[in-house]
Parts: structure tokens; sequence; C-alpha cells
């Protein structure tokens, strides 16, 4: 009685473990780098999982944009450089270093005044290699509206390198 309950159990699980299915390149996509143009047309559900890329957006907008904005940094910068990448920041930096430099009545962040926004949600990214979007949305007057984030992955660090406004303006043509 044991020996052929020992011979069917082995039997099943050899017969469980056999697969003549090679591995498909599904799981193994998942770990390419590679830059995915069409991993950022698909926007991310409310509940897909959060990742570094949204959670810079979220310390942007939620944790810095009354006190530490980096459009009203004059002195050192360091908030510039924590968010925005190279290029852009040195353009930022250009900018708001200036003598007699006056932060702008339209918030940069949103391109509209501090007194006409609310309720601001930032979505999941669309994670595409080392590029990622991120969508910040908000009412605008009681109206909706929608940013657009672009940032990109530089020595293992997400950095904003775009910001797209509802009327179609980006933040780098501003500055």
């Amino acid at each position: 009685m044991k020996t052929s309950f020992l011979l069917i159990s082995l039997l099943f699980v050899g017969l469980c473990s056999c697969n003549t299915k090679k591995p498909t390149s599904q799981a193994s996509s998942e770990t390419v780098t590679v830059d995915s143009a069409a991993a950022l047309t698909k926007r991310p559900g409310p509940d897909a999982p959060r990742s570094a890329a949204d959670r810079l957006v979220r310390a942007l907008y939620f944790e810095h944009n009354k006190t530490d904005n980096p459009f009203r940094e004059t002195r050192t910068g360091t908030i510039i450089d924590q968010f925005f990448a190279r290029p852009v920041a040195d353009r930022i930096w250009k900018r708001v270093s200036n003598a007699g430099y006056k932060a702008p009545k339209l918030n940069p962040l949103f391109n509209a005044p501090d007194a006409s926004i609310s309720k601001i949600w930032v979505e999941p990214a669309a994670v595409g290699g080392t590029r990622a979007l991120v969508y910040v949305t908000y009412l605008l007057a009681g109206k909706p509206a929608e940013i657009r984030v672009d940032l990109l992955q530089t020595a293992g660090r997400w950095r904003i390198t775009e910001l797209t406004y509802p009327d179609g303006k980006t933040l780098t043509k501003q500055l």
C-alpha cells in the first residue's frame, strides 16, 4: 500500500513538473530597461502601483509647492536640482538667480494663480525604461485641468524634463 502510494505520488509530481512549453518572453520583457514608447502611451489606472517617478512628482506638488517651490528659491538651487534634470534646472536657476527676480504671479508648477487651484491628484506613472510620464490633475477655478510631467532617469534617479500645461504650453518654452 505504501509502495503504490509512493509510486503514484512520484508519478504525479513528475507529470506536474514536466513543462513542455518554453517560458514566454513576457516575464523577461518586464526586466528589460529599453525605452518603450508603447509603455508610455498606456495610462495606468488609479489603483496601479506607485513608482519612484510619481513619488518625486507628489513630493514636488504636495510638499514643496507652497513653502519650498523651486521657482521661489533664490539662494542655493538645491530644491531645483532635487526635482529637475540638469538642462532644465540650469535654465530655472539662471532665471531665479537674476538680481531683481520676483516670483511670477502664475505658479509655474500649474501655469495658473495659486488661489484658483484646488484638489490636486498625482496619478501613477507610466514607465517605459528610463522615461516616465506622470499626469497631475487638479481643479482650476472649479474646472478639471491636467498637466503632463515628463521624467528621465539618470544615474538611478528620476528628474523632471518637461511640464506640459493644459493649454499646450510647456515649461521649457516659457523659461
